[in-house]
This record gives C-alpha cells, structure tokens and sequence, in this order.
C-alpha cells in the first residue's frame, strides 16, 4: 500500500494540564506540527508513562503529528505525572470524558479530535465514549478489550494467571515507584509468579488483581464497554485493529462486531498475523514473510486523514491476513459462512497413537478416549496466542505425548477458506469436580509439521460436561494436500494454574496435586466436533 502525504516539522513537545472537577491534575505532552492550524486532535489515555506512546507497536507521537494533526498523549489517573490512583478501568469513562472535551478545546485545534492506541489505551477510549458528554470523530482501538471479564482476565471460566499477575506486577512496580515505595518495588522485583499471585491479591492499595480474583459481576459489569455501550448508536468511525494470535482478540472481534452492526459504513477492520506484540510480518515466532508486511501506522493516518480531514480516499473496509497462503485478503465486508462441522472419531487410541484419532464429516460410532493429565509433567502450551513459543509454531512434537488427544482430517482435495470464529463442542467428563482442557487447532502439512491457526481453553465442573471451547476467530486458506488437527489437552502450565485435582480451586502446595484423567466421548449420541465457519468465493 502505498501513501503520499507532504511532512511538517514538528515542535518539540509541550507540557499541559487538566484540572478535574475533583481536584485531581492529568498531565499530558503535545506534539504540534509546525506552520498554519489549526489541527484536528489525536488523543492518546495511556497508563505506562506517557513517553513510551505506544510505541513497542506504533510509531512515535512526532510521526503523526508530521502529518498534519496536534497529538496529545496523557497520563491516566495514577500514572507518570498525573495525580489520583490508578485504579485498572475504574476511572477511565469519567476521566476520559473530561478530556476529550478538554482536548477538543486546546489552542491550536480545529474542535476534531480522533481517538488512537493499542491495549489499555484502546478500551480507554470505548469508555471515554461510555462517559458520555462530546464525542470523539473517529477512533482507532488496536488490540483492546470489549468485556475485560472473558475477554482479559478469563478464558473459559479459568483465570490467565501468567498474563493477569505479569501485567498486575507491571501496574504495581509503577504504583510503588510512583509513591516512592522502595519496599514494595523491592519485594515485587524479587518475587516468583505463586508469591507474586498471593503478594498482590493482599494488596488491594497497590494492585487491582484482587478484584480480578474476586470475580464480582457488579464489578466488572461497571467497567465493560460491552456493557456500559449496549444501547449507544456507536456511530462514530472506527478502525479495530486486531493480531490473530492476540490475547485480546476476542475483545477486537466482538468490539467491530457491535460498531459494524450498527454502522456499517464507517466502520473497519484490520487484522494481521501478530500476537499482542511485536507486529510487522511477525506471526509470534514465526516470520510470516514479506506479503505479511504493512504499516499499521499508515493506515492509521489514512484514516484519519479521510474522517477528520476529509482528504484521500475511503479505507479499506476489511483486510484480515490469511495464515495459511500468508496474503492479506481486502474485503467489502466480513463474508458469510457456512459452519462447517468435523466429528471426532478414533479406535480409542487418540491420545495414545498420533494417527487415531481423525476427524470425520459424518457422525461416527460411539467411542472414548482417555488421557491423564499430570502435575508431575504439565503438558506445555504451544503456539497460539498464549503458547511458548507463541503465534504459528509448531506444536507437533507436542501432539506425539500420550496426555495429548489429536484428532487430524483427511488432506483437502482443494483449497479451502474459512473467516470467523471456530470452536470445538465436546463430550467430557472425569473424576475430578474441576478440570481445564485446552484445544489448539493446527494447519497439518503434508512433511508432518502442524503449525497452530487457534487455541483455547476452558475449566469446567465435572463429573462430566457438555463444553463449548471458543476458539480465536481465524482466517486461513487450507491448501490442497494440507489438514487441520485438533488437539486437545488438561494442563496448559504455565498460562493457567495447575489444577490440584481437588474440589476447591485454589492455590495448593505442588505435593498435593492429583493426577487428574480426563475422557472425551464420541460418535452415537455424543457429538464431540470441530465447528469451522467455511467462506466461498474469497477476493485474493
């Protein structure tokens, strides 16, 4: 994609101040082009201190501003220069409106202000939004979160430990360093992940993981933008930017979901072959070749530009990466798809034996397969958006343990693409009252290497169950001679919390874990499948 615009020089940035209604000072830095205004206004509410702008993905704040536009990037409550406490949310709708109003004012503006940012920064504006008062004029959330209960902090009813007490300790070590508390700095700069967990969850003054951990419906119900914008017309222009192997994918997918069916003619969506970081042609681990390449920036400037400017032509409704041909696809609109159902079947042996387990388009006859899944000997995640190493790896030497069932198809006879969201439905049960099962979904090639398009996850109560694990939305073209794999395990340590095979889920000694033997039941009246949203006639 290619894009012209003439530069401006940019003045170095200054300093400004918002005084809200209770007392509390948010500082930001503005980045102003040099020559006539006035500017249409990029607003950036970020909490890691605002010199870093989002810049382990984005370009620096005096890129965008050389384009034309007055870039303000501020402090949330509680962090860098700003003064309040950070509380993970809690404070962004009310702050948030406060600051577009403010920002839209500033000397210099042209009273149109866009919204840009990735993560954190990207649900601060939804509840920027949610606070009501003026409105931005378009927005770019990349890679954020619609409702932080199942689309950050769980999966599947299971708490991501490793993301939520890695990202907890993080806010903390701010906090404490803020408040000049070399003691708490200290302890957190030295703890393993099990003490940082119970370090936390007892300091609720420094940290918001206690909240997490306490799983309040009010709670999370008041910091949801799924929630707070349920009956918002959500007709502002929006750019959602999102990584298939992201965490927060799910929360980018059902965010453009709700703005598109509400507005359809400003809203879009790009989504690339990343993980939450890095971007460019990085599909995790693997390098996903030159066609994976394109300046996220760029086409942030080109939309912005075309909604706050009025200039260049209308963006690109949809462009979503293909995993499996590695091109992007360019669409009017999300395609229609046909759910494409694949039946697990096996002799019994799926765990056991690589090649027993297959998956079928007719209902097979009924069977069972049994694996245990080990305290002693987790099975590893890999690949996926959690995984090690994360994004499309290759998890096949995974798939060859005997605490592993894999169920593979038939090589397609032609290629074949699917776009949306997938998810396995499965027959379970076991012993234990409480036990996880993680499923990844795998593009198998005709060599043996079974690279992962999807994972996911989910706890459930026992002693047997009817599950849906949702899988991330995909876009991945099968080609002729290659197969898909579900694989499906207990354990995904570290990224989860190893169950202890007791009744109660809580931290436990590692003496007192209990192997746990999980069985999934197929065919007759037990339809385990594979569901996959089939699209035809895909624009290449």
């Amino acid at each position: 994609m290619t894009y012209h615009q003439a530069l401006h020089s940019v003045i170095a940035p200054e300093r400004a101040e918002l005084l809200l209604q209770d007392g509390v000072i948010l500082v930001a830095d503005i980045y102003r082009p040099e020559g006539n205004g006035p500017w249409p206004v990029l607003l950036m509410r970020q909490p890691y201190g605002r010199t870093i702008a989002s810049t382990v993905v984005l370009a620096h704040p005096s890129w965008y501003a050389a384009h034309g536009y007055m870039v303000v990037i501020q402090d949330v409550r509680g962090t860098g220069e700003s003064g309040g406490i950070f509380e993970a949310f809690v404070n962004e709708a009310a702050d948030g409106a406060a600051t577009l109003e403010w920002a839209a004012n500033l000397p210099g503006s042209n009273g149109r202000i866009g919204l840009y940012g990735f993560s954190y920064h990207a649900m601060a504006q939804y509840l920027a939004i949610a606070g009501g008062g003026r409105r931005p004029d378009a927005i770019v959330p990349a890679m954020g979160s619609w409702m932080p209960r199942t689309d950050w902090a769980y999966e599947g009813n299971a708490f991501r430990l490793g993301l939520n007490v890695g990202w907890a300790t993080q806010m903390a070590m701010l906090s404490a360093a803020k408040r000049g508390d070399a003691e708490a700095y200290s302890a957190l700069s030295s703890m393993k992940p099990a003490e940082l967990r119970s370090f936390l969850a007892a300091r609720p003054d420094l940290s918001h993981l206690s909240k997490w951990l306490q799983d309040d419906a009010a709670y999370w119900e008041s910091v949801s933008p799924g929630v707070l914008l349920r009956d918002d017309k959500l007709n502002i222009p929006a750019l959602h930017i999102g990584g298939w192997y992201d965490f927060l994918l799910q929360g980018t997918w059902a965010a453009d979901s709700a703005f598109r069916a509400r507005s359809p003619e400003t809203s879009h969506l790009l989504i690339g072959p990343w993980t939450h970081a890095p971007w460019n042609r990085a599909g995790g681990s693997a390098d996903m070749g030159t066609d994976a390449e394109i300046s996220v920036d760029r086409a942030i400037v080109r939309f912005f530009d075309f909604y706050l400017k009025a200039a260049g032509e209308r963006p690109d409704y949809v462009c979503l990466f293909d995993i499996g041909i590695r091109e992007w696809h360019v669409l009017p609109s999300l395609p229609e798809v046909t759910r494409q159902e694949y039946f697990l079947t096996s002799c019994g042996l799926a765990a056991a034996a690589l090649t027993n387990g297959r998956l079928v388009s007719d209902v097979p006859a009924r069977a069972v397969d049994t694996f245990v899944s080990d305290p002693f000997r987790p099975t590893p995640l890999v690949g996926g958006h959690f995984g090690s190493p994360a994004g499309f790896a290759d998890r096949s030497m995974i798939d060859n343990r005997a605490d592993v069932a894999v169920y593979t198809s038939e090589p397609f006879v032609a290629d074949t693409t699917f776009i949306g969201e997938a998810s396995a439905t499965l027959e379970l049960s076991s012993p234990s009252q409480i036990f996880d099962v993680s499923a990844a979904l795998s593009l198998v090639s005709p060599d043996g290497s079974a690279r992962v398009i999807s994972t996911g996850h989910v706890r459930l109560n026992g002693p047997q169950a009817s599950a849906t694990i949702a899988l991330r939305p995909i876009c991945v073209t099968i080609p002729a001679g290659y197969a898909v794999r579900l694989s499906l395990q207990g354990a995904a340590a570290p990224v989860f919390e190893v169950h202890p095979g007791s009744d109660a889920f809580a931290p436990v000694p590692d003496m007192l874990r209990k192997p746990i033997p999980i069985s999934i039941h197929h065919g007759g009246a037990f339809r385990s499948r594979l569901i996959m949203p089939q699209v035809q006639n895909v624009c290449r």
